[in-house]
């Protein structure tokens, strides 16, 4: 957990991170992306060191934390893996860990949030937080709600961090148990709903969205309509399994809301992908993964029958593509479904694990946070 107690102190870890960013961007990105011990001379890094996002080593200093910087904010989570937790071989990780910030994920939300001028926002599944600070740009309210109480101790963080904690509160709990009286004017999330084995057990909290991927979806489906103020309006990220033609999500909103007054927009980010073909190529290192290189998402092995029970619960309900959207719902004058598509696709691979931060050149992560700053334009 970080430490939140002296706020001064967490505030004046943004100039020596701002600084470090456009100054010595290389270091930074090595630092907090890459995860390399530094030897960094002539700067004042006591407010890193003393809230706990670095450390001290024999060689320098060392990221307790990866830090994302984003449209002129720092947001702390979790590595998706550390190259200083390993055992026998493999990466380790743990349950509770905050999911990190990838180019083509939670950046895309953020930048494309349909959030108005003085609107109050539900941020659900907030994880770090990264959803949540950057609709306070526009919001007069923000509430970001996570069932993970690490996760709201790095969002509380960040809030500090980035001077928004007048603007954006954070809830323990479970949808929207804890904000039950409230309404808003957009709730949106980037939550769990990876399609794992049944095992919740042996994976993080971020990641675990049952069989099918759709546990969260189906209850927050079901439940949002009731949170929402008059002309509210919703979005969220959609990796969904289906068929060929549509995700399993687009029908259960067909189902559940086909008599409310809605506009259902959803947004194919790319091309579905045939998931027997994609998990066949993953199988062998969802059961045994290579030594030197990253444990898939659980944090304990899969046994084979867990593995080969789930494909054939796939198979026996229909499943045959796997895709990646985004819906932007609105109110209308009758249900309406509209289809769309993204005028460029940048990430064609967006179906697949995503490549860790810490296995690629500084010139290609650059790259990727340019990415990341255009989404809003």
């Amino acid at each position: 957990m970080l430490k939140l107690k002296d706020k001064s102190m967490i505030r004046g870890c943004f100039p020596i991170l701002e600084n470090l960013y456009r100054k010595h961007k290389d270091e930074y990105l090595a630092l907090f992306f890459q995860e390399k011990d530094l030897d960094i001379e002539g700067l004042n890094l006591n407010p890193l060191l003393k809230t706990g996002l670095i450390k001290k080593v024999n060689h320098g200093f060392r990221a307790n934390v990866f830090v994302f910087p984003l449209s002129g904010k720092f947001i702390v989570c979790d590595f998706l893996i550390s190259l200083h937790r390993v055992k026998n071989g493999y990466y380790l990780r743990r349950r509770n860990d905050v999911w990190p910030i990838f180019a083509y994920e939670s950046p895309y939300i953020a930048k494309k949030a349909i959030v108005r001028k003085d609107d109050s926002v539900l941020d659900l599944a907030t994880g770090s937080g990264v959803i949540a600070l950057l609709c306070a740009d526009k919001a007069s309210k923000v509430i970001g709600v996570d069932i993970n109480p690490k996760a709201i101790n790095f969002a509380r963080f960040n809030t500090v961090l980035n001077n928004l904690d007048d603007k954006v509160k954070f809830k323990l709990g479970n949808l929207f148990v804890s904000v039950a009286k409230e309404r808003f004017d957009l709730i949106i999330w980037n939550g769990p709903t990876i399609a794992t084995p049944d095992v919740p057990s042996k994976y993080p909290i971020y990641c675990f969205g049952g069989s099918d991927g759709l546990n969260f979806t189906k209850k927050f489906i079901e439940e949002a309509p009731k949170h929402l103020s008059s002309g509210g309006r919703m979005q969220w990220l959609d990796p969904s399994l289906g068929s060929e033609t549509e995700p399993k999500s687009l029908d259960l909103i067909r189902k559940c809301w086909r008599n409310e007054n809605l506009n259902v927009i959803y947004e194919q980010r790319i091309k579905p992908n045939p998931i027997y073909k994609l998990y066949k190529t993953l199988d062998r290192t969802l059961l045994s993964p290579s030594k030197g290189f990253a444990r898939p998402l659980w944090t304990e092995p899969l046994v084979g029958k867990e593995y080969s029970d789930w494909i054939t619960l796939l198979k026996e309900n229909g499943f045959s593509h796997i895709h990646a959207g985004m819906y932007k719902i609105f109110p209308g004058k009758r249900f309406k479904i509209i289809r769309t598509r993204p005028k460029k696709v940048l990430f064609p691979r967006m179906n697949y694990l995503p490549q860790d931060w810490h296995f690629l050149s500084l010139s290609r992560i650059k790259q990727l946070l340019k990415i990341c700053e255009s989404y809003g334009r």
